[in-house]
């Protein structure tokens, strides 16, 4: 695959995509545009394991009913996010959301630490790269009250913004 770069309008609307989750109480475990190979174009994929408590249907209304209250940005369209459970991603999936990566042992051996510069991935025909994700907050693995609380908190501060 061919490295593409993401036109810089649709990186800072990514972030600003992330901050606005993150507002709303929604704090995924990967955010990343990725090339659609099928439909030729970039969407943003969203890896959350909120989705296995809630369920995909109900969270992508939750996205369209907060695009719907510009609690989101108008730039980041619910029908170009793809959302996914943590539950179905592998987890060396979670390398392209770090940032800053390095490598200090090839084969075995101790070397001189090489940053690394870019990480690329191909996912259910989408492709995906290191430059163009965020980086990824530290998260650990949510037991299934936990992601039933997020998935709560976040269900309740949409629908709070949508009255």
């Amino acid at each position: 695959m061919a490295s593409r770069p993401v036109p810089p309008q649709y990186l800072k609307a990514g972030a600003d995509y992330l901050e606005a989750l993150r507002k709303l109480g929604l704090n995924p475990n990967f955010l990343g545009w990725g090339w659609e190979v099928a439909a030729e174009r970039w969407i943003l994929v969203l890896v959350t394991s909120i989705i296995d408590a809630g369920g995909p249907l109900a969270l992508n209304k939750l996205l369209f009913r907060a695009y719907n209250a510009e609690a989101t940005p108008k730039e980041v369209s619910p029908f170009i996010v793809r959302v996914f459970s943590s539950a179905i991603v592998q987890n060396d999936f979670y390398i392209l959301g770090e940032k800053g990566l390095m490598v200090n042992t090839v084969n075995g051996k101790k070397r001189e630490p090489i940053k690394v510069e870019n990480v690329q991935r191909t996912f259910f025909g989408i492709e995906l790269e290191q430059i163009n994700s965020y980086q990824n907050l530290p998260n650990r693995k949510l037991k299934y009250h936990e992601r039933r609380q997020a998935w709560q908190k976040f269900k309740n501060n949409v629908e709070e913004l949508a009255a």
